[in-house]
């Protein structure tokens, strides 16, 4: 008898140990579900702004535990600038979002669109921050070279230019390089640039540090078109070559 009442007293705190178990449990299960999203980090992104992926995903009302990845990552596919998203989240209200962005080239005047490295356009949208504008017209063959060679260029770097004018080099009506174009700098400055020495664009902040050191604080045309070490400068007036010849009107040119 004394030996049944002892078993049975045994059963009876393993059951009710379990019983604990499974309501702490229940209550973790209860807690992390209803933890909503509390905060959102994104990474990767350049020219989208935090907020503005944010709020394009509307989470406000969202539990981090319930929220789809898939149907997020779905509705970011969605935003033309964006290629790819990575999605992590952690059970304490943190949702990470690392994004892969194209690489902005230009803002095309004439055909009013956005142009990818990849060479697609996409629709203007204002969230796209420090984007250059391509005014006048540039034949098939060089404007497809050109978006190849300008893929070398740092985004940083080309959020320096303002406007991009397809500007060919020409003495006495004979063209001497037909894939030279005119950077408009945000700083003042002016920088002939062609397809073949377009990389020497990255050092631009270099060599122009060096000239303002040599020449006190002034704007002018930086010449980077030419094969030469030696990167000539002047105030733009001295500047008798390439004069553009394709304005804005032209857009209708074949």
């Amino acid at each position: 008898m004394d030996k049944k009442k002892k078993k049975r007293k045994l059963n009876t705190k393993r059951f009710f140990t379990f019983l604990v178990i499974i309501l702490l449990i229940g209550i973790a299960i209860y807690y992390f579900s209803n933890v909503p999203i509390k905060n959102i980090k994104v990474e990767g992104n350049y020219y989208l702004k935090d907020n503005y992926i944010a709020n394009y995903l509307d989470l406000k009302d969202a539990k981090i535990l319930t929220v789809s990845r898939s149907k997020i990552k779905k509705k970011l596919l969605k935003i033309d600038l964006i290629s790819d998203v990575k999605i992590s989240k952690n059970y304490f209200g943190t949702l990470k979002l690392k994004i892969t962005e194209d690489k902005i080239l230009f803002y095309n005047w004439n055909t009013k669109k956005i142009v990818l490295s990849s060479g697609r356009e996409i629709p203007y949208n204002k969230e796209y921050l420090g984007v250059p504008t391509l005014i006048n017209y540039v034949p098939d063959d060089i404007y497809k070279e050109f978006i190849e060679k300008l893929n070398k260029i740092d985004k940083e770097v080309l959020s320096l230019v303002s406007e991009i004018e397809y500007s060919r080099s020409m003495i006495d009506d004979k063209v001497i390089d037909d894939k030279r174009f005119l950077f408009r700098m945000n700083d003042g400055n002016q920088v002939y640039i062609n397809t073949i020495n377009i990389e020497k664009f990255n050092d631009y902040l270099e060599i122009y540090d060096a000239i303002e050191n040599k020449n006190g604080d002034t704007k002018g045309c930086l010449y980077l078109d030419s094969n030469s070490e030696n990167n000539h400068f002047n105030n733009c007036e001295e500047d008798k070559i390439g004069n553009p010849e394709d304005k804005k009107d032209d857009s209708n040119e074949d």
